[in-house]
This record gives structure tokens, C-alpha cells and sequence, in this order.
């Protein structure tokens, strides 16, 4: 039977991902939701024949995803903790799956395991590039070398430009949430891009040797509730250049990275990030193109008593929400194909190696990843 999907989300990285889903499952039909018209218009023109779409806000109007297969949920930020994709995913008795990638989010959608094993639902959140593809790597290294005891992960990414709103709202959000890592049997907390947290690694071309922070990703909330045996799990991020990740700390600590900080500007209330956001767009535009560099690297680094043993890496020369829509795409074919348990759970719930090599093949179709996974030996 043709499945039926329902996509929430249809901004670049939404559409990104239903280009993909609708390419390899030629027979499924989508139903596409966002409250932009003209989003809405982009993600329909990829296969008419086959894509309807709701005009639907449901932050105040809810979700009905009755008669769907599998909702996928790209629809961020994600801190703002809202389960009602889930819900709606739930008592329709679809499958469900997102791109999570902010540890309030997360927690938000774990708390739904009890509600999804009654509805015999797997529940899927944070399945992009990271948190997502970098779970994966993580659980191939731990049992690969059985005698790992902890696990970091470590993003990069230089972005030609600002993206969507919802991203930026992301990024700077990072600066103020609190950070956790899973050390020895617990979660700890840390301030995000700050330099007390900064640490230097060697990684492969293009970026060579980086300094990354504490984020406030995901992976050590899942990968500890998976393998709590673990005595670290530890995500840190850098932006490159590095004079950034001291400009988005500063940004994001004055004001920026509060969701709610709303200013009257001539009688009208504003959120000073859409200001924000509209000059970095117009700073984008004004640049030259052949300075508009994109790369995105995500390696995973297996340590022994906090020595790091060996090492897994892909490289893009490419955005980071270009490898989340094809994280999201392989792990949601994965979760289509079955075998995936009813629960709330992080990407580890799907079977590591099937969605890696999903990954690498719908990412060598696409051109991207060339390298493929390379790993290092320290």
C-alpha cells in the first residue's frame, strides 16, 4: 500500500526533505502543512500530482493527521517544547518523526513515551544531521569498540547565509539555554558558547583544527537515556570563521536569544531578532558571491577515560540544513520500512547501520558527502 505522509513545515529545509521523500517513494502521497502561503505554493510545485497542502497554524489551530502513515515534523524551533505534531501523530496512530535539535524539545517529545506505547506508535525525535546522523556514527563506534566509555560529538559549520527565521531563532537560543552532558550517570548543565568551555580538536579538511563549545544539542539527552552506562556523552559546536561563535554568545546573551523579548518601535511591538534577521539577509545579499562558502562537518569522537580512541567524520561542502533533510529523509524511509519499536525515543530507536547507509546513498544521489563516513585512529 502507498503510504501517506504528512509534512509539517514547509520552509527551505521542509521542502528540502519532501523533494527527497517524494523522489523515493514515487507511489506516496503528501499532505503539506505550514501557515505560509507562498511556502506552501514552493512545497506543492515539487510533485502536484501528488502533494495537497493546509494553510494551518497549529501553535493556536492544532493538527488532525487522521488517515496519515507518518508524520514528519520540520517545523522549528524546537525549544519552544510544542508536542502538538506529536499529539496529533499519536491519537491518529501514525508514525511520527522530527528534526529536533534543542534539549527542551527533546524532553518535551520523551515525554510522550508512555502515551506513544499505548497507541503502539514509534515516536522519533532529532533525526537530522545533528542531533540524528551523529547518534548513528555514535552508536556504530560504541559497538564497534566495546571498550568506549564515552562519546563527543562535535558539529562545525560555515554558513553563506542566514537561513530561515526558525534557524537563527536556533542558533542564538543556543547562547542562552543551558548545555547538557551526561557525565558519569547524570546531566549536568553548561552555559553554551562561552569561552570556559572551549576545547581544541583535529578533524578533517576543510576546517583542520577548530575550537568548539558546549551546545545545547540533544544528543547527550537521548545517547544517556540510551547507553546510561555511558560515563560521557558531550556535544560541542563551532561556527566557522571562530570570530563568530563569540559574536552569536554576544548577540544571544544581550537580548537576542529570548524567545518572548518583544520592543515598542513607534507604537508597534517588534522582535528584535526579525530585525536581526532581515539585516544578516541584506548583509548576505550585499556580499559577493564567491564569498558565500558553505561546509558542514559533523564528527563523532569515541573516548576511553576522556582520551579520545578513534574518531568518525562526514563532510559536506554544503549547509547544515542541507545534510538535516537528507538526515530526516533516511531516517524516516528507515522508520516506513518498520522494525522500529512503539515509544518516544531519539534516533537510536532505528537500527544504526540500515540509517547510515540510507544516508550515504540518498546523499551520493544528491552529490553531497562525497568522503563518505572517514574514520581516524588517535
Amino acid at each position: 500500500m502507498s503510504p501517506v505522509i504528512m509534512l509539517v513545515g514547509a520552509g527551505h529545509m521542509g521542502r528540502s526533505a519532501l523533494a527527497i521523500l517524494a523522489r523515493s517513494l514515487p507511489s506516496a502521497s503528501f499532505v503539506v502543512v505550514d501557515r505560509s502561503t507562498e511556502s506552501l505554493r514552493l512545497g506543492e510545485a515539487i510533485a502536484p500530482e501528488r502533494i495537497a497542502t493546509r494553510q494551518v497554524d497549529i501553535s493556536s489551530d492544532g493538527l488532525d493527521a487522521s488517515g496519515m502513515d507518518l508524520v514528519v515534523n520540520l517545523a522549528g524551533p524546537f525549544f519552544l517544547g510544542s508536542d502538538g505534531a506529536a499529539r496529533a501523530a499519536i491519537a491518529a496512530g501514525a508514525a511520527y518523526i522530527d528534526v529536533g535539535d534543542d534539549a527542551e524539545g527533546t524532553t518535551t517529545i520523551l515525554a510522550l513515551d508512555e502515551s506513544a506505547k499505548s497507541g503502539n506508535v514509534p515516536v522519533i525525535t532529532g533525526a537530522g544531521l545533528s542531533p540524528g546522523v551523529s547518534n548513528w556514527l555514535a552508536c556504530s563506534l560504541l559497538e564497534s569498540h566495546p571498550d568506549l566509555d564515552g562519546v563527543k560529538i562535535v558539529w562545525i559549520t560555515r554558513e553563506p547565509d542566514p537561513g530561515g527565521l526558525a534557524v537563527l531563532r536556533h542558533m542564538l537560543h543556543m547562547a542562552v539555554a543551558p548545555c547538557p552532558t551526561w557525565r558519569n550517570g547524570r546531566m549536568e548543565f553548561t552555559k553554551g558558547f562561552v569561552p570556559e568551555t572551549a576545547e581544541s580538536f583535529d578533524v578533517p579538511p576543510p576546517f583542520h583544527r577548530i575550537e568548539a563549545y558546549d551546545t545545547a544539542h540533544p544528543e547527550p539527552v537521548t545517547l544517556g537515556r540510551f547507553r546510561p552506562d555511558l560515563s560521557l556523552v558531550q556535544c560541542k559546536g563551532s561556527l566557522f570563521p571562530n570570530w563568530a561563535n563569540a559574536a552569536f554568545s554576544t548577540i544571544g546573551r544581550i537580548g537576542f536569544g529570548h524567545s518572548n523579548m518583544v520592543v515598542e518601535i513607534d507604537g508597534k511591538d517588534v522582535q528584535p531578532i526579525e530585525v536581526l534577521w532581515k539585516l544578516l539577509w541584506k548583509r548576505h545579499e550585499l556580499k559577493p558571491s564567491a564569498q558565500r562558502i558553505s561546509a558542514t562537518q559533523v564528527n563523532v569522537i569515541g573516548t576511553r577515560g576522556n582520551k579520545p580512541i578513534v574518531m568518525k567524520s562526514i563532510t559536506d561542502a554544503g549547509d547544515m540544513s542541507r545534510g538535516t533533510g537528507l538526515g530526516i529523509s533516511a531516517a524516516a524511509l528507515s522508520l516506513l520500512q518498520g522494525g522500529v519499536p512503539a515509544g518516544a525515543n531519539g534516533v537510536e530507536a532505528i537500527p544504526y547501520q540500515s540509517g547510515i547507509d540510507r544516508f550515504l546513498r540518498l546523499a551520493s544521489d544528491a552529490g553531497c558527502f562525497a568522503d563518505g563516513v572517514v574514520t581516524t585512529r588517535f
